[in-house]
């Protein structure tokens, strides 16, 4: 079994799963992409006035498109960004189905209009380190509060996902992060014991949903993360 080192310490997982969004893939432009294209489709299928308080709800701001880093577009799991979507729309004079139905209109438009007009950004040299970690034979996996199909595709499109024996988003379970719930997925889907995991993300929550889990170890990448850890590290510290 192979052997990772980060900061100075060996650990040998059999699956090493990791975040993606401020972890794997930068993360600082693309919602406020997909605020620009969620605000526009607000406006265009329902109003302005929608628009607006869909904005202020999911903490994002239309005069410079800057988003709230701990607000729902970039913390809350689909189901929870499309429930703040409803609501807005509720605001707005909708009945709560019709709401719930456009809500769901408007972000299958954006995401749409989002990936014909962005492109994103893998963090400087993760997809080398990912090659060599997959090489070397620890087996890889995502576990990630986005949504599956569009983290899979994007995965493709960055050319790295190949390279991942699993990949789970919020939508695959009935709780997201910080429950352990996709952690413990991906172990039973991938079979390995949840003690021969390792998690990889960028948040305390990431490290609360590790630790629920009950993985034998856990790494806070240190691009974004919130709360110092003992076991802070980067991607850029593994050595196999």
């Amino acid at each position: 079994m192979p052997n990772l080192t980060i900061n100075g310490r060996k650990y040998s997982p059999t699956l090493i799963l990791f975040d993606v969004d401020g972890t794997l893939v930068d993360d600082s432009h693309r919602y406020s992409s997909l605020g620009k294209a969620r605000y526009t489709a607000f406006k265009e299928h329902a109003s302005e006035n929608a628009a607006e308080k869909w904005a202020e709800l999911a903490g994002i701001n239309p005069s410079d498109w800057t988003i709230d880093p701990s607000g729902p577009i970039s913390k809350a799991p689909r189901r929870d960004d499309l429930a703040i979507a409803g609501g807005a729309l509720y605001l707005d004079g909708h009945n709560w189905y019709d709401a719930r139905e456009l809500a769901e209109r408007i972000y299958e438009l954006a995401d749409k209009t989002q990936a014909a007009t962005f492109k994103p950004v893998i963090y400087e040299g993760v997809k080398e380190k990912l090659q060599e970690l997959h090489d070397a034979g620890f087996r890889l996996g995502i576990a990630t509060n986005g949504v599956t199909s569009i983290t899979e595709t994007m995965l493709d499109g960055l050319g790295v996902g190949d390279l991942f024996s699993i990949i789970v988003g919020a939508d695959m379970v009935e709780r997201s992060k910080p429950a352990p719930d996709m952690i413990l997925l991906a172990c039973n889907r991938t079979g390995v014991p949840i003690s021969e995991a390792m998690y990889v993300g960028d948040q305390p929550t990431d490290i609360r949903a590790a630790k629920a889990a009950g993985a034998n170890a856990y790494v806070a990448v240190r691009n974004q993360i919130e709360e110092a850890t003992e076991n802070t590290s980067s991607v850029a510290d593994f050595e196999v």
